[in-house]
This record gives structure tokens, C-alpha cells and sequence, in this order.
């Protein structure tokens, strides 16, 4: 994995008509659907301003019309949580400028993030987190040392000496908060049956991200994965009958369901909210409940209140399929799920 020059290069403005056939035919083989806004060329590169699927990003292309990788800038709360769990533990006294999803040409799908330390004159520091957010590669400084350094700054009389240490650790001074310990999950492979099912009906050339299986309760488990839309979609597996039960699609804020809405909004009456993932479930054509009958489609939710010490609780619901509501689950669905 490459992390992506910091620095943006000189580009100039031209014409599509300047632009190479050769790009112009990478940019059409690499996305069904787009709108090339501005061109650019810099120094053994073209580079497009488009959009696709309602997303705003930049496609790079080298001179002689091979793609390279495409960013998309996304917003903080999008990507993966223990991205921003990591930066806040690690990195006090800077700020994140800039945060992108990325796709490479070598198939490498990952978020990249852009921070900086407040002041004038502070370089860029670039950190580049797998699908799932864990760190992968980083140009920022030792995260022990940024710490440090905090802290030496923010409390200039205490006392550091080596001979010092044991009257430092009985000092009623601040002290920075304890790095939180992001456990591992470990690694869930489902069966060869269930991967040759999934492949078959979803296709890796068909996929931007994933897919990333976890070991749900009970005898399920499930695929995470993105299309090349940028849609996001759990696919949910019987393992012991290795066959699909249903597909869930991740709504985008301007998807969400009114009715559902409606209700959020009476139950969290007068209280600060937020919706965090809301995900239709519809399931497979061939799959029959105890009843011999298909399941009517229904609707995860997850909403994230503020709580005392800085955390955040969660509610998840579920809605059926006309957004009425019809219980609520007490433990997340997975490890992946929100936590």
C-alpha cells in the first residue's frame, strides 16, 4: 500500500479536447457512470474533478492513459469509528484536515487521513487506515512522543526528572486521559460454500470494498462489503444450511425512511439525537420463515446519544416494513456493527 503525495503538484486547467483518448477510454473502463467536471494536467498525469453515483472526487491517470487511484472525500462521521478513536488517543494538540476513501488501481480500497499540528507553519501528516480502520502506514510523528510532548507543554512545572518519578506519580496535576485499547477481532472465515455462493452472486470486479465476514449470534454470520457505487450492503448467511437468508442495504441520510423519522423524532422528543446506520433488510428469494412464508422486508436503526464521561449510548431498533415499530435489541448484531 502507497500512501498518496501530500503535496499537491502543479496542475493546469485544459480542455477534454487536450485530454488523451487513452484517458478518456481508462476513465469510461474504470466507471460505468460519471460526469468529468474540470480536467487537469500535471507533470506526467491527468486528472479529473468528476462525479459518479452523486459523489463528488478526483480520478489520476498517468500520461499514457493508465489509472492510478481515485479519492473521494468523505465526512469524519463516515468512516470507520476506530479511525477517530485512534487520532484522538494519539495525536492531542492536532487537527484532521482532511479525510478521503481511496481506490488503487492495484485493488487496494482504504481511508486516508490528513492531520496537522495546530500552529503556523505545521507540515501535513498523512495516516492511511484499512476498510475497517486500523492503521496501516502513517507519516506522523511517534504517537508516545506527540503524547509527551503534549503533556510537557501543558504542564511546564511539573516535575520530570528520572529521580523524580516516584513524587510525580503521587502529584494531584492533570494527567492526559489513558490511551483506550482497541481489542482485536479475530479473524472469521465462513465456509467454502458460503464464500462460492457470495462470489457468484456478487462478483470481486463489482465490489469497491470488501467483503469483510464476521461471526454473528446464534448460527449466522455476515459479509460487509461496498459496490462500486459506494453502496454499502450486509449480506446474512445460515452457516449450518450454507445459504443466504437476506441483504441488508445501508440507506444514505437522504434515504431514510419518513416514517421512521417521524417516530425517532416523537420518542427522542426535547433530547439530542443522531441516526447512525439505518439498514433495510430484504431477503432472499428462495428463503421461508417457520411459517413456509417469505419475511416481509424490515429495518435495522441505530441512534447515538451523548452520554455522561464523553460516551456515547445507543439505542437499536427495529421497524417493519411499514416503518412501524416493532422492538428493540439490547446487544449489537456483530463486532463490525456499531459499538
Amino acid at each position: 500500500m502507497l500512501c498518496l503525495p501530500l503535496l499537491t503538484m502543479a496542475q493546469t486547467k485544459i480542455k477534454e479536447t487536450d485530454v488523451p483518448k487513452s484517458v478518456l477510454l481508462a476513465l469510461e473502463k474504470t466507471y460505468e457512470s460519471y460526469k468529468v467536471k474540470t480536467w487537469y494536467q500535471a507533470p506526467g498525469q491527468y486528472i479529473a474533478d468528476f462525479v459518479t453515483d452523486g459523489q463528488n472526487g478526483r480520478c489520476y491517470f498517468t500520461a499514457g492513459g493508465d489509472w492510478q487511484y481515485s479519492s473521494f472525500p468523505v465526512a469524519l462521521e463516515e468512516c470507520p469509528t476506530m479511525m477517530n478513536t485512534y487520532f484522538v488517543n494519539n495525536y492531542p494538540g492536532y487537527r484532521i484536515k482532511t479525510t478521503d476513501y481511496v481506490e488503487e488501481m492495484s485493488g487496494d480500497n482504504y481511508y486516508r487521513m490528513v492531520i496537522v499540528k495546530k500552529g503556523l507553519g505545521a507540515a501535513d501528516c498523512e495516516m492511511i487506515f484499512d476498510t475497517r480502520g486500523k492503521l496501516q502506514r502513517s507519516t506522523a510523528p511517534d504517537p508516545d512522543v506527540v503524547k509527551k510532548d503534549y503533556y510537557a507543554h501543558n504542564n511546564p512545572d511539573d516535575v520530570t526528572s528520572d529521580e523524580e518519578t516516584s513524587k510525580t506519580k503521587k502529584s494531584n496535576k492533570k494527567r492526559p486521559k489513558p490511551v483506550e485499547d482497541v481489542p482485536e477481532v479475530e479473524a472469521f472465515t465462513p465456509s467454502d460454500a458460503i464464500v462460492a455462493n457470495f462470489n457468484k452472486r456478487y462478483p470481486a470486479q463489482r465490489l469497491s470494498a470488501g467483503p469483510d465476514w464476521y461471526d454473528r449470534s446464534g448460527d449466522e454470520c455476515v459479509a460487509y462489503f461496498t459496490n462500486n457505487q459506494k453502496n454499502k450492503f450486509e449480506a446474512v448467511y445460515n452457516m449450518s444450511e450454507e445459504k443466504l437468508i437476506k441483504v441488508g442495504k445501508v440507506l444514505d441520510k437522504d434515504r431514510y425512511t419518513n416514517a421512521i423519522k417521524k417516530y425517532l423524532s416523537e420518542k427522542f422528543k426535547g433530547e439530542k439525537y443522531r441516526i447512525e446506520k439505518m439498514v433495510v433488510y430484504e431477503y432472499d428469494a428462495k428463503y421461508r420463515g417457520a411459517d413456509g412464508k417469505k419475511p416481509k422486508p424490515y429495518t435495522y436503526v441505530v441512534v447515538s446519544q451523548k452520554a455522561p464521561g464523553h460516551t456515547l449510548k445507543y439505542t437499536r431498533m427495529e421497524f417493519d416494513n411499514t416503518g412501524r415499530f416493532t422492538g428493540l435489541l439490547a446487544q449489537p448484531l456483530d463486532p463490525r456493527d456499531v459499538q
